[in-house]
């Protein structure tokens, strides 16, 4: 059996989720289903689909034809930004579990705290889609609810409204970028982080630092990134395309990185975006 099924770990209602995922790239429709599939034939079955409803249908017909049991699969699904509120988002995972031909999400995820259609209405929206998303986890449409690109504040903000509390929250979390004031208050209240690298990683996985301890370690670029995920305690979401690379990846589970190196790549320049604040961003 693969590592990447093989190696879990369990959320905090007890639902065991892989500790890599494969995160599915929205902007290249067309690619969409041959990635899956050859992520699919690498081991992975832990796969983290985007809030959009052409990368859902193309995910579902790759794992349809893939012939893969549902029960070996775990799937992450998102509510879009323009469907906060109760009614909107109730409606949502409804057309994309027909989308990606299921039944339920094994995470279901709001995938943006404050979304600037309803930014006038941050509070209430947010307390309403949430009760959304714990009517999706009561009747058992989602097996796991969660959070994503949420920051310290917006996870406090959550909890204080919440009956349900949140399993996960997905944060980008890098070499360079440790973003560790969201991942204290997530480990603080017993949510999982799941560790993503920004859109455009080539700056980061090419950086001469990571090159530099793939070569110290004998492993690739995206295993080290990958790799410093998981000593962070996070899941680690890979959204490499190479089919060579993917069939490496369980490599991950055989080495650690040393703790001094874990502070150079904690402090080493940031080669990704600078943060982005959920609360006055253009989307």
């Amino acid at each position: 059996m693969s590592s990447l099924i093989k190696e879990t770990t369990e959320l905090h209602n007890g639902i065991v989720i892989p500790r890599i995922g494969y995160r599915i790239d929205k902007e290249h429709p067309e690619e969409i289903y041959d990635h899956v599939r050859t992520a699919l034939d690498a081991g992975f079955r832990h796969f983290d689909l985007p809030a959009d409803s052409e990368a859902e249908k193309q995910a579902g017909k790759a794992f349809h034809d893939a012939d893969v049991a549902r029960y070996e699969l775990f799937l992450s699904v998102k509510l879009a930004n323009e469907d906060h509120g109760y009614d909107a988002a109730l409606r949502a995972v409804d057309h994309s579990l027909k989308r990606i031909q299921t039944d339920y999400a094994d995470l279901y995820l709001v995938d943006w705290p404050n979304p600037k259609k309803f930014r006038a209405k941050y509070e209430d929206i947010a307390k309403d889609t949430w009760r959304a998303v714990e009517m999706m986890y009561k009747n058992g449409t989602a097996h796991s609810i969660g959070l994503a690109n949420y920051e310290s504040r917006h996870i406090e903000f959550n909890l204080e409204h919440s009956e349900i509390s949140p399993k996960v929250n997905q944060a980008r979390i890098y070499p360079g970028f440790p973003f560790e004031d969201n991942l204290n208050c997530a480990n603080e209240h017993k949510i999982q982080t799941e560790a993503f690298l920004p859109a455009a990683f080539e700056p980061i996985i090419q950086s001469k630092e990571i090159q530099i301890f793939a070569e110290k370690y004998h492993a690739t670029p995206w295993q080290i990134c990958t790799r410093y995920q998981l000593e962070k305690g996070c899941i680690a979401l890979c959204q490499c395309p190479d089919v060579n690379e993917l069939k490496k990846m369980e490599n991950v589970f055989g080495f650690h990185i040393a703790k001094e190196d874990m502070l150079f790549l904690d402090s080493m320049k940031n080669y990704g975006p600078e943060n982005i604040n959920p609360d006055n961003c253009d989307f």
